[in-house]
Parts: C-alpha cells; sequence; structure tokens
C-alpha cells in the first residue's frame, strides 16, 4: 500500500543542520491499522506529512501503491492525495465561514472531475460523529473535539484507502476517544489502511502493529502483544470483537 525507502529529512538554519528524519523505512500493507508513537519533536508528524505528500524528504523514496508519489508533478500529486489519503491533522482543521455540512462536503471539490455534492454521505459521516445537531453550526459554535470530528468526517468524505492521523483524539475526553478508536478499528476491518502517530501508549494498542520513533530513527515493537503488557502501555489491550459490535449500529 504504503511504503517509505531511506527517507530523510533535513532542515538547515543559522544554526546548522538539524535532522528530523534519519533513514526511515516503513512498509505499510493494504488494510493494515499501524501506529506511530514517541514523544514530541521526535519526527513523528513530519514523516506523516512525508508520507502523504505534503512534505518532500530530503532524500529517499515514498511509493503508494506503487507509484513514487515524489516523482509525480505537484498536480499529479494533489490528485493522487484528492483521491486515496485522507488527514487527521494535529489541530482540527476547520474552515471557520462554512458550516459542519459544508466543511465535510468540502474535499470533494478537489477531486479530478466535478461531482455532485454527496449530500447522503455527508450527512452519513456527520451522524456517525455524534454532532448531527449541529450539522449547520459554524465553528465558533462548536467545542473543540465538536471540531476534531468535523475534521474526521471531513478526512473521509471521499472514502480514501489511506488515512493518515495525527494525534486524532488529542482534544477529546476519554469517552469520546474510546469512541473514535472504536471507530477507526472499524474502518480498518472494512479495509482502510490507518497509519496514526501519537504520544499515547495506550492508544496504540489499538493498532496491528506499533512504530516507535526516536531522534528520526524508527523501529519496530514486537511482538505487540508483549509490548502492550508493558509497563508503558498500562491500559489493557481493547477488546477488537465488543468494539466492532458496539459500533455496527451506528453505520
Amino acid at each position: 500500500m504504503i511504503s517509505t525507502i531511506n527517507v530523510t529529512k533535513s532542515y538547515t538554519g543559522q544554526n546548522g543542520t538539524i535532522t528530523v528524519l534519519g533513514r526511515v523505512n516503513i512498509k505499510v500493507a493494504r488494510g493494515d491499522f499501524v501506529a506511530v508513537i514517541g514523544r514530541s519533536g521526535a519526527g513523528k508528524s513530519t514523516l506523516l506529512g512525508v508520507m502523504g505528500g505534503l512534505l518532500k524528504p530530503s532524500s529517499g523514496e515514498v511509493f503508494l501503491d506503487g507509484k513514487s508519489l515524489w516523482q509525480l508533478d505537484q498536480r499529479a500529486r494533489a490528485r493522487v492525495r484528492a483521491q486515496k489519503i485522507g488527514f487527521v491533522f494535529q489541530n482540527a482543521s476547520v474552515i471557520r465561514s462554512l458550516t459542519v455540512l459544508e466543511n465535510v462536503l468540502l474535499p470533494q471539490t478537489f477531486l479530478p472531475k466535478p461531482v455532485t455534492p454527496d449530500l447522503s454521505r455527508a450527512t452519513n459521516l456527520v451522524e456517525l460523529m455524534g454532532i448531527e445537531s449541529k450539522i449547520h453550526a459554524y465553528s465558533d459554535q462548536l467545542s473543540g473535539g465538536e471540531q476534531r470530528r468535523v475534521a474526521i468526517a471531513s478526512a473521509l468524505m471521499n472514502n480514501p484507502s489511506l488515512l493518515l492521523a495525527d494525534e486524532p483524539t488529542g482534544d477529546l475526553d476519554t469517552e469520546t476517544e474510546s469512541e473514535i478508536m472504536n471507530f477507526f478499528l472499524d474502518l480498518r476491518r472494512r479495509g482502510t489502511t490507518i497509519v496514526m502517530v501519537t504520544h499515547n501508549y495506550q492508544l496504540a494498542c489499538y493498532a496491528d502493529r506499533i512504530l516507535e520513533m526516536d531522534s528520526g530513527s524508527i523501529v519496530e515493537l514486537s511482538p505487540r502483544t508483549e509490548a502492550c503488557k508493558s509497563s508503558d502501555f498500562s491500559s489493557p489491550l481493547p477488546n477488537e470483537s465488543q468494539a466492532n459490535t458496539e459500533k455496527e449500529s451506528r453505520f
């Protein structure tokens, strides 16, 4: 599905060169749910930007469905993002001048060919996020958690095969956080590939695989079940079958 080969990212400033990513190699199969954990500043968000075709690597390659993202021109890369990739950014990216429904529909305007707005899908996504009562509200009428839900619904509007999520539950309460993660589990079960970065070890245990970043380098914690039993992962593993059953009625 998506892979990185010897990806590096460096910045040069007055204080010299800072290496954020150092020869990162990742391979994510179709339908995988991969969590990338690490402290703040470890390079997690930079990695997502490179994988999603938003941030050009200093060297190395990113392949999506067998094609090199960074060998494409800017317009072709934008088409790939619109058709295949959904982004959930660290800061909920909600446009203040648009309603909830308009924000969710917005990604359809970036598709290569004009389409009739799919109001039914947008409405269903809003309902899935539990904010149907705010469907015509503007962002200043929403809480931080509600804005986060709008951002997730928007990321899923074009039915992407790959979802890149940067701290997707960062400003949510514990109950809502659990609902969103169970929602991600159901997406994965239905075939969506997910790469999620987080500093929360407990959330990482929802994933099939856990990668840890430190100073631009990455290693896989294997086996996952053993890692999640360690002292760093103080929460028990989620019960996937129970999560899917609980969420099924909402899809």
